[in-house]
């Protein structure tokens, strides 16, 4: 029997310290109060069988034998003979048995604890997302479930993806499961047949401040003069707000041979667009506002002209998916043809721009990628704006089904005659 002595500042320290030390078989003999706390004698491997027969051996003696043991022994043994014993866990049993190996509480661990609310935390974070990504798809394979987190990972609204991965038919194989996701986000995007700016007329861009609309309406002359003729073409500019506005678009004008004209306070819009009326294509800049902004009802208002005027939205596709979607309710006051996205050099996810075009049912007539004019302009495919969605995104495109019949090993040997990247995507977009 191992007998050992702890202090503490109160009865539930000294307690934790017997624990720690000699674990939940051990037995307290004793307690007492001292100075600055408790004083507890444990033991451990205790026999009550030994401790019994020592006490009856003791109470045999005479008394003259007795009674210098007694002022001999310490206070708290005579208590210890006296009092019951308490066992922390169990008590001990009466024949001698073999020690015990330590038990372990993990819960009692500080670590452990915080582990575990974690890994719950975790758990009910993942189960979370698994439920907004399966609600409509319980019984869907994990391909299709493969090809609905593919789809999000281009940052594409949940509810638009969970649309076209349902479309899938179960039987579909599974190898072609994903590039059928990509093929029906391809199908779904609304895409303008023609090319709007060699048509010609009277077209308005429209946005908030900071989207590029001079920019672009400067790219769209360059590609009209490129095509056709700089004599057809006029700027106009409806920006009274911001500084260097006009003279921004006076510059591209010079550069191009283009005229510009701006809008006066006064002046109607209609009223300028009579006298440009021998132009085959007028190119419209108007003042960059927020949506929120109480001006922007007067501004759209006088774009609201019918037929006269077209007027495209001009979207960021680094923009936040909320923020698209607000901007294209509120400019939608006034009729759309169609939008233009820029900054697609600036996101790594194009999936926000691209649902809020399928929700609104908004062409995309052109693409921006950059500050040259007019090279980064370009119309709109389908196909490639998927490609480029996924390539933005890191992932890896599916192989083509030439590739998926020839195999691995084989795909990789076959030689590649057209190494153009927008002219690959065909075979499986």
């Amino acid at each position: 029997m191992k007998i050992k002595r702890f202090t503490a500042p109160d009865m539930r320290a000294a307690i934790r310290l017997v624990r720690e030390e000699q674990g939940p078989d051990a037995v307290i003999l004793s307690s007492n109060k001292v100075a600055g706390g408790v004083e507890i004698i444990a033991a451990t491997d205790y026999d009550e069988a030994l401790v019994q027969q020592a006490a009856r051996v003791t109470g045999t003696g005479n008394n003259q034998a007795e009674r210098p043991q007694r002022r001999q022994a310490p206070e708290q043994q005579a208590q210890a003979a006296q009092q019951p014993r308490t066992a922390i866990e169990t008590a001990a049993p009466a024949q001698p048995r073999e020690k015990p190996a330590k038990k372990i509480v993990w819960a009692q661990d500080p670590a452990i604890a915080k582990l575990q609310r974690d890994l719950n935390n975790l758990r009910y974070s993942i189960e979370g997302q698994l439920r907004s990504l399966n609600y409509d798809l319980q019984a869907a394979t994990p391909e299709h479930t493969e090809a609905l987190r593919t789809l999000t990972g281009l940052g594409l609204d949940v509810q638009v993806a969970r649309t076209l991965v349902s479309s899938i038919e179960r039987s579909t194989p599974a190898k072609q499961v994903r590039s059928q996701a990509l093929v029906r986000l391809a199908q779904t995007l609304p895409v303008s047949l023609n090319d709007s700016i060699l048509k010609g007329g009277h077209i308005a861009l429209i946005g908030p401040t900071g989207v590029g609309k001079t920019t672009t309406i400067a790219k769209l002359a360059a590609y009209y003069a490129m095509s056709r003729s700089s004599r057809d073409i006029a700027l106009v500019t409806t920006d009274h707000y911001r500084i260097g506005a006009q003279e921004q678009l006076f510059i591209y004008g010079r550069m191009l041979g283009v005229p510009v004209h701006a809008l006066q306070p006064r002046q109607s819009l209609s009223e300028l667009l009579e006298k440009l009326s021998d132009y085959h294509l007028v190119l419209i800049d108007t003042a960059g506002m927020s949506p929120r902004d109480p001006r922007l009802s007067e501004q759209l208002a006088a774009l609201n002209l019918g037929d006269n005027i077209k007027n495209y939205l001009v979207m960021p596709a680094s923009g936040q998916a909320q923020d698209l979607e607000e901007m294209a309710a509120r400019f939608s006051d006034v009729p759309l043809s169609g939008c233009i996205l820029t900054k697609l050099d600036e996101t790594t996810r194009l999936g926000g721009a691209m649902s809020v075009a399928i929700r609104r049912k908004l062409n995309i007539d052109y693409l921006c990628d950059g500050q040259r004019v007019p090279e980064d302009l370009h119309r709109c495919k389908p196909n490639e704006l998927v490609v480029r969605a996924m390539r933005a995104a890191g992932g890896d495109l599916p192989p083509r089904p030439s590739e998926q019949a020839r195999g691995p090993d084989q795909a990789q040997s076959a030689p590649h005659h057209n190494q153009n990247p927008s002219e690959t995507h065909h075979a499986y977009v």
